[in-house]
C-alpha cells in the first residue's frame, strides 16, 4: 500500500473517531452533564406536536401523530384514524380502540413517562441506572426500583445538543415498546378537553 493511501485511510479513521467521540459540533460533554441538559430540554419543551412510529416486542409497527401540552398530558392518535387513541394524563394511561370502544385505564404514577413532557419531570425522582453515549446519540435508563428492570424507561436523544428521538418502555409485565419521535414542533394552545377520551 502506498504512503498516500495509508495517510488517507488514517485521516478517515481519525475523522470517524473524532466524529463519534465529540458529536456534530466538535464538543465533548460528560455523560452526567448531557443528562442534565436533556432534562432541561424536556423541561422547556412546552406544547409540542409531531409524528411517531411505535415498535412492540413482536415487531409490529404502528404510526401516528402525537401532541403534548407541556403539562404532562400526551395524546397519541394512531393511523388509520379512529383505530386507537392513547392518552397519558394525571398519572393514568387511557387506551381506546375504535370510535365506539370502551376506555381502559391503568395507573403509571411511578413511571417516568407520567411526567416526561412537563415541568414536574426531574431525573432526581428516579434511579438513573446508566447513561450511554454512542457517537451522536445518548441514552438515559431510568428505573423506579433498583432491583428490577421492569417499569424502566430508556430516553434517547441527540448528543451533545439534546433533542428527543425515542423512548423505550419496559412495563411491569416486562412488555417492551419503543416509540420513535420525529417532526417535533411547538404550538401555541390546545384545550385540556383535547386530552380527554371517553
Amino acid at each position: 500500500m502506498k504512503y498516500q493511501e495509508k495517510k488517507v485511510i488514517f485521516l478517515i479513521f481519525f475523522a470517524l473517531i473524532s466524529f463519534s467521540a465529540f458529536g456534530q459540533d466538535g464538543k465533548s460533554l460528560p455523560a452526567s452533564k448531557w443528562a442534565q441538559s436533556f432534562e432541561n430540554y424536556l423541561f422547556n419543551l412546552g406544547s409540542v406536536s409531531g409524528k411517531f412510529t411505535q415498535l412492540d416486542k413482536f415487531g409490529k409497527v404502528l404510526k401516528g401523530n402525537f401532541w403534548s401540552n407541556g403539562k404532562g398530558s400526551i395524546k397519541f392518535s394512531y393511523i388509520p384514524q379512529s383505530e386507537l387513541i392513547i392518552v397519558i394524563k394525571d398519572g393514568l394511561i387511557s387506551v381506546k380502540e375504535f370510535d365506539e370502544g370502551p376506555v381502559s385505564q391503568y395507573s403509571i404514577k411511578d413511571s417516568p413517562i407520567s411526567s416526561l413532557f412537563s415541568k414536574d419531570f426531574s431525573l432526581e425522582k428516579f434511579l438513573i441506572n446508566k447513561i450511554v453515549i454512542q457517537g451522536n446519540i445518548g441514552t438515559i435508563e431510568l428505573r423506579t426500583k433498583k432491583n428490577s428492570s421492569r417499569n424502566s424507561v430508556f430516553l434517547t436523544g441527540d448528543y451533545p445538543n439534546p433533542q428527543l428521538r425515542q423512548w423505550k418502555l419496559i412495563d411491569t409485565q416486562n412488555n417492551e415498546t419503543t416509540v420513535f419521535f420525529s417532526k417535533i414542533e411547538k404550538f401555541s394552545f390546545l384545550d385540556e378537553n383535547f386530552f380527554t377520551i371517553n
